[in-house]
């Protein structure tokens, strides 16, 4: 009887229990899906395993594969920005001074793009109690608030702002994107690039100890309120406070920081070739040029011949979204009939058209007219660099030398030295290239013992940019008469000094660092820069060639 009774219920609640069972497992099923699809609006997440991306959202339209993720290394995000190889240099060298590059911080774009009010650029930014356990962007706004209020200016600021009087010292915080304009998002990347060359060269260069004056520290920017306030940022998080009031920023008319060797008409000649070359290149892919048009169409709210036929200009538009995580443009079906009937531009063609630059990008060491070009372009700078390391050799001073400067900048430095690669000729935002000058303390005691005196041969550099070590890129440094192998101490964990992702406070382990003789760099300078054009000088070239 008693069975017969157990049967009988569970005949009348199997039903139930199968509900229960169903219920539970359908419970587990959205929560999993709500944890690895997305929240709400329809964002996704990716944990942070290995080389993968941290955390941060996705767009619906742009799934987070292998090629979005090498996109979206474009956009810098603050949270990436570590140190990698920069003043691990110690031992027998001492640092005698640091000239730092940087292109400005995250931008609107240069163009007029549809749906650009929907992009929010300020990000979670502003809406963040906290952003960084090191960094705060609403201490820096802050401490700019506070230097501007009424009443509360201070003495020190019109001698620090000199020609950029009047230029705003923090760009709109209201998420509104505005053409050329830096985000929120870009200060904090200036913000977290100060802080970790801080933690680099602080201590060595006597940053918060009061021995810094005035002439020991040179800041340029050009007459742009994105790297001005791109260097605003960046001194703010480099600095003491005590040692920021003494910067005296300094104008340069030109992004390549020419100075005195600007004009130069061979230049424009040689620009004007690798440009065909470019276009050659392009029009010889005949899918990505119908990528161009179809997606330019889209994204540019009046597309011009130029536009249209301009990958790099597309590129620089799409980044607007890519790194802002919005949706990527749409416009009406049927409103021209030029378009397809989807007329949103897709991920494919996002992924392929940056395969395509990136392809380029990769082409331009081949490039004779991209190498002259840059020769010309970078001269002045060049000028003016090996004038600042005489001077830290002669007199000690300045010992630090800021250039807050545009990816071109950059391109033009690093290709006049023959380090060319697709990431020193399309620096991302917030790119920086660092040259180092080390003293050997050795050969110093030797020169003394033998009545010699501090000699040039006695003083080394390093180029670091985003924190690899390519020194022994540099082509008059290549080679083992010039190039000197020391020791560099470098966090545990990190592959190499090409491959690193650095924080100074961790476990060191050694790795090898290049130095190159500072005698070099001024050989090159005085004797061999003109010699791929036949030429002695800079006038000559710029005349005979133009």
């Amino acid at each position: 009887m008693l069975t017969a009774l157990t049967m009988k219920l569970s005949s009348q609640h199997r039903a139930l229990y199968c509900y229960l069972i169903l219920s539970v497992w359908i419970f587990l099923l959205v929560a999993g899906m709500y944890k690895y699809i997305g929240n709400e609006d329809g964002t996704s997440t990716l944990k942070h395993t290995g080389n993968e991306m941290p955390n941060r959202n996705f767009p619906k339209n742009l799934k987070p594969d292998i090629k979005m993720r090498r996109i979206f290394k474009l956009c810098n995000p603050p949270e990436e920005i570590s140190l990698g190889s920069e003043g691990q240099i110690h031992g027998n060298y001492s640092l005698e001074g640091v000239l730092i590059f940087v292109r400005h911080g995250d931008r609107g774009p240069l163009s007029h793009v549809r749906n650009i009010s929907n992009v929010n650029c300020a990000g979670d930014l502003v809406n963040a109690e906290t952003l960084d356990s090191d960094i705060s962007f609403r201490s820096y706004e802050f401490f700019l608030q506070n230097l501007t209020s009424p009443g509360k200016t201070s003495s020190f600021l019109p001698q620090f702002l000199g020609p950029f009087h009047g230029f705003p010292l923090l760009p709109p915080t209201s998420g509104e994107c505005q053409l050329g304009q830096m985000t929120p998002v870009g200060v904090v990347q200036l913000l977290k690039t100060g802080h970790i060359l801080r933690l680099a060269y602080g201590d060595r260069l006597g940053i918060g100890n009061g021995s810094l004056g005035t002439d020991d520290m040179t800041v340029y920017s050009t007459r742009y309120r994105r790297t001005f306030q791109s260097a605003v940022a960046f001194l703010y998080a480099f600095l003491s406070a005590e040692d920021f009031q003494k910067v005296v920023l300094k104008e340069s008319q030109s992004l390549a920081f020419c100075f005195n060797e600007c004009a130069c008409p061979a230049a424009d000649k040689f620009r004007h070739k690798f440009s065909s070359e470019s276009n050659e290149h392009f029009h010889s892919h005949p899918a990505v040029v119908k990528l161009v048009e179809t997606a330019a169409s889209v994204v540019f709210e009046m597309p011009d011949k130029a536009l249209v036929s301009d990958p790099h200009a597309l590129g620089d538009a799409l980044l607007l979204y890519v790194c802002h995580n919005a949706q990527l443009p749409c416009i009406d079906v049927g409103t021209t009939e030029k378009l397809p009937p989807e007329s949103c531009v897709r991920m494919e063609q996002v992924t392929g058209l940056f395969a395509y630059t990136e392809w380029e990008a990769r082409q331009y060491a081949k490039s004779i007219n991209l190498k002259r070009s840059c020769l010309l372009r970078a001269y002045g700078l060049v000028r003016d660099i090996v004038s600042h390391m005489l001077r830290m050799i002669s007199e000690k001073k300045p010992k630090f030398v800021f250039y807050s400067g545009h990816d071109k900048t950059l391109q033009y430095l690093t290709t006049a030295l023959g380090v060319i690669s697709d990431t020193t000729v399309a620096p991302h935002y917030a790119s920086r290239l660092v040259i180092e000058v080390y003293k050997s303390k050795e050969q110093n005691i030797t020169s003394k013992k033998a009545n010699s005196g501090t000699v040039a041969r006695d003083y080394f550099f390093r180029l670091v940019f985003n924190g690899r070590d390519l020194t022994n890129h540099i082509h008059f440094c290549k080679g083992s008469n010039n190039l000197t192998t020391v020791q560099a101490k470098t966090s545990e964990g990190s592959e190499n000094l090409h491959n690193s992702s650095m924080t100074p406070h961790g476990p060191r382990r050694q790795s090898s660092a290049y130095l190159c003789p500072i005698e070099c760099i001024v050989r090159f300078l005085h004797d061999d820069y003109f010699s791929s054009f036949n030429a002695t000088n800079f006038k000559d070239v710029c005349s005979v060639h133009s």
